[in-house]
């Protein structure tokens, strides 16, 4: 008990050594913290609002969600618990005999074997263990669903409406607080909040904006490449110059219909046979594009890298003649899909890349 005594007291002691404000001095700390702390919430406001990396999408397929296969679980439970609430299922196979005139004669059950254990034993066995927890499971996952719906769209605001809160409150209230160590008390809230807002746009600003998808062109893999993870390092150096030319099996002679005599014309029409690759922009950030153009064989394809976080990935692109010769690439990224609608001609490319309901502005120049 001696002990502890001691280092109550000597605690005491060393909270009592915290130096205070002066009244005059701890109102303008406070206005000086309160302003630091708006400028970075002012940040952490602009980057949410401009970014999409809050914002989150309900997955509306619920055979493709853990959260589904929960709901399904829960639901085969319900089918149990109210068994017979939906019915049996099962139902009498019946036949009907009609005239040369379509008229009516008579219906009469059926007997087949097939059709009464279809209609009296799979049916209802489909009906209780399959059908009826889908339904259940359903009717639990979709309202969950439109909830995170909803909260995916206004989180940004919620975050907002936090941030500007506490703004008000380094405001109105830091210097009403009348209690020991509000001096200490201060720079504590002042140093984390500012760091935190901080911090928390500086994570927005140098996250992968709206899952936008970079790839690095390597033109001398005859643009094969791997997609790689964003925390992945490339060591080899990219090479932009001329696709190394490779021996044509007889899989490869076959010309791709798609393409002989399309595209003539447009984009495509501008484009040289082989590798072409582009700088530009997507939505403000630093991009290239290569896009390999077939001499009357293989598939038309692009690569595309964001230079700012250096992952890649392939794409696969057509022009067909009611394009006239505009080209359109296809990519996915860990399941989400691209799609970049390029025109205008090999000296000044314009178009757009749409991820779902997300579309961003692309300017491409040849490199």
């Amino acid at each position: 008990m001696t002990k502890l005594s001691d280092l109550k007291n000597k605690l005491k002691e060393s909270l009592s050594k915290i130096p205070e404000f002066s009244e005059k001095n701890y109102v303008l700390a406070g206005y000086i913290v309160a302003a630091l702390i708006t400028l970075a919430g002012a940040f952490l406001i602009y980057e949410v609002l401009t970014t999409d990396v809050l914002t989150f999408k309900a997955n509306w397929n619920m055979f493709k969600s853990p959260l589904g296969s929960l709901c399904m679980i829960i639901g085969f439970i319900c089918a149990i618990v109210f068994w017979g609430k939906m019915g049996h299922w099962s139902r009498t196979p019946i036949t009907e005999y009609r005239d040369s005139s379509g008229n009516l004669l008579r219906r009469e059950e059926n007997f087949d074997v097939m059709e009464q254990s279809f209609a009296k034993i799979l049916m209802p066995i489909l009906g209780h263990f399959i059908l009826e927890p889908i339904i259940y499971g359903a009717i639990i996952y979709y309202p969950i669903q439109c909830i995170i719906a909803i909260l995916g769209a206004i989180f940004p605001y919620i975050v907002t409406i936090i941030v500007l809160a506490i703004i008000a409150g380094a405001w109105l209230f830091t210097k009403k607080l009348q209690f020991r160590y509000r001096s200490a008390l201060l720079i504590v809230l002042g140093v984390l909040f500012t760091a935190g807002f901080a911090m928390g746009g500086f994570a927005i600003k140098n996250s992968d904006p709206g899952s936008t998808i970079s790839l690095l062109v390597d033109t001398t893999q005859g643009g094969n490449t791997e997609v790689l993870a964003d925390n992945q390092t490339v060591t080899e150096p990219i090479d932009y110059g001329e696709e190394a030319p490779e021996a044509v099996t007889e899989d490869e002679e076959e010309v791709d219909e798609q393409f002989v005599g399309v595209g003539e014309e447009g984009l495509l029409g501008s484009l040289p046979d082989g590798t072409s690759t582009f700088e530009g922009n997507m939505d403000g950030f630093p991009i290239e594009f290569a896009i390999t153009k077939p001499d009357n064989s293989g598939s038309l394809s692009g690569m595309y890298k964001n230079v700012k976080y250096g992952t890649t990935m392939k794409l696969d692109g057509e022009s067909l003649p009611a394009m006239g010769g505009n080209i359109t690439f296809y990519g996915n990224d860990n399941g989400t899909q691209w799609t970049f609608t390029l025109t205008g001609t090999v000296d000044n490319i314009t178009g757009t890349a749409q991820n779902g309901d997300k579309e961003m502005k692309v300017t491409l120049n040849k490199k």
